[in-house]
């Protein structure tokens, strides 16, 4: 799939869609790839108009369905925000590439060499397929507040909902390219005219949709038609507000608040625990807060897909393998290093280490009843890292190291011979100190998830220290300009309301 339109030519088509067939569109995406179970909700039989969708309770939820399949569908194509668990890992220090010359798209992230003439080019963009989806989120959102011919119920689950996954692409918009342009209306001739926000300001808008949407949802998994309660997490809850939100807060260093709202989580222990390490990662563990369904035939995940190398090694499909300092940075007694890691010796006596924390690469054709994972947006070890930051940073540290260890005491080795005393308590830190071990020990927990190391070294101040040493393992060059990813061009030609991230 390629993207050589700007960002408002695509949503001109999206206007155009919308308006004369919405729900066909998204029931299209529904069942694009064979999904036959949770998203799978039957095709309606004629053409509808945007307004006569918002009028149906079936119609209206399809609608807001689509989106959570379109996200889906891009991810296992890498062509939107969800390809955060593997581009961003490129970009970063936690992957190595095996054969540079095989995947330009590949080469470029993990060189750190983007360029804004190719931006729009390559084979996933953020920018385009982020902003894409936002249209559709801006228009449901117009057309579900003062709804008055849904349900209540639907009403308010799919305004929450849909309110969510704006604060949700904003976030991931306003990491990879710093100020954006906040588009909050399916109005195009206002969009196309619309420059860069300052990042505060989006982070602002961020906060206060996921306040409104907190007030509209509550911890119960929403089912098909959105008024029963399911098993399955597929659809965002008041856990993956909070999750987003305290994310936010700490981003934001608004510590008190982080804490506060990543405690709210981990307090609602009837739903989310933590559990082993091998079952962290099976679809609808106690861990996950939100996760998204496969939606394409032959495929588990694409971490399973694009991680979890053939006997032989790394080869063009899946070329990446753990590096170096990734590895290393595993304490002696850590599992993490062996249940969510494995290992391949090729033939040529070469070994390589590759994540694992998913198991099943590929499924057989319309295979779905056999899945058993799915991919985790949110789970709860996240929001122990948080609370553990948000208290450093407070100046409590005992909390902090309370809160680490918890997640060292679930993934402590049995202790034997050659590491009598594996991966210990710990105690006696300064803040200073405890900030090192916070940020390693996200390192090694959230690994090749949803590009927390990128933004980790990012906020951290670290980026420019850890990212020279790896640019220079990984053949690259770099400069600082390259913390924020550059615009495509075409936008910037087509709207001089854009302004071009600096060193581009």
């Amino acid at each position: 799939m390629a993207y050589n339109n700007t960002i408002t030519e695509n949503i001109m088509k999206y206007q155009y869609l919308m308006k004369f067939a919405a729900p066909l569109l998204i029931i299209t995406l529904i069942t694009v790839g064979g999904c036959k179970k949770f998203l799978d909700v039957g095709t309606p039989v004629t053409k509808i108009s945007t307004e006569t969708a918002y009028n149906d309770n079936l119609t209206a939820t399809a609608v807001i369905t689509g989106l959570y399949t379109q996200l889906s569908y891009e991810y296992i194509n890498g062509t939107t925000l969800a390809g955060s668990s593997f581009y961003e890992e490129l970009s970063a220090d936690n992957l190595t590439l095996f054969d540079k010359g095989s995947n330009f798209n590949y080469t470029t992230f993990y060189e750190n060499s983007l360029e804004p003439k190719y931006a729009a080019n390559l084979g996933q963009s953020y920018w385009l397929t982020t902003y894409k989806l936002l249209y559709t989120i801006n228009t449901s959102i117009d057309a579900l507040k003062g709804n008055s011919a849904l349900k209540p119920k639907v009403k308010n689950r799919l305004l929450g909902e849909t309110l969510f996954m704006r604060a949700f692409c904003y976030f991931y918009l306003v990491n990879y390219y710093g100020d954006v342009p906040l588009i909050l209306t399916g109005d195009y001739t206002l969009n196309s005219k619309i420059g860069r926000a300052p990042s505060s300001e989006v982070y602002k808008q961020i906060i206060s949709d996921l306040k409104q949407a907190e007030e509209l949802l509550d911890y119960s998994y929403a089912g098909l038609d959105v008024t029963q309660i399911t098993n399955e997490r597929l659809r965002p809850n008041l856990g993956a507000v909070n999750a987003l939100l305290s994310r936010v807060y700490l981003y934001t260093k608004n510590y008190e608040a982080a804490e506060e709202t990543a405690s709210k989580l981990i307090s609602q222990s009837a739903i989310y625990s933590i559990g082993n390490l091998d079952e962290v990662f099976v679809k609808n563990s106690q861990e996950t807060i939100w996760a998204l369904q496969p939606v394409t035939d032959g495929f588990n995940t694409l971490e399973g897909a694009i991680y979890l190398l053939p006997p032989d090694g790394p080869d063009a499909t899946r070329p990446v393998y753990i590096s170096t300092s990734l590895l290393s940075s595993f304490e002696p007694g850590d599992d993490r290093k062996i249940i969510w890691i494995n290992e391949v010796t090729a033939q040529n006596g070469d070994s390589y280490f590759y994540p694992a924390k998913y198991k099943v690469p590929f499924l057989e054709a319309d295979a779905f009843v056999r899945n058993t994972e799915y991919t985790i947006v949110f789970r709860l070890a996240e929001q122990y890292l948080i609370r553990s930051e948000a208290r450093n940073e407070m100046g409590n540290t005992k909390g902090a190291m309370d809160d680490l260890n918890v997640l060292r005491s679930r993934s402590r080795a049995t202790p034997n011979t050659q590491v009598p005393n594996p991966l210990p308590e710990l105690s006696s830190l300064s803040q200073v100190q405890l900030r090192t071990v916070i940020l390693k020990d996200r390192r090694v927990e959230l690994f090749g998830e949803w590009a927390h190391r990128w933004f980790d070294l990012r906020r951290s101040g670290t980026m420019d220290d850890v990212m020279k040493i790896a640019a220079t393992e990984k053949g690259g060059i770099w400069s600082p300009n390259k913390k924020f990813y550059p615009i495509p061009l075409d936008d910037i030609l087509k709207n001089p309301a854009l302004k071009q991230n600096s060193g581009f």
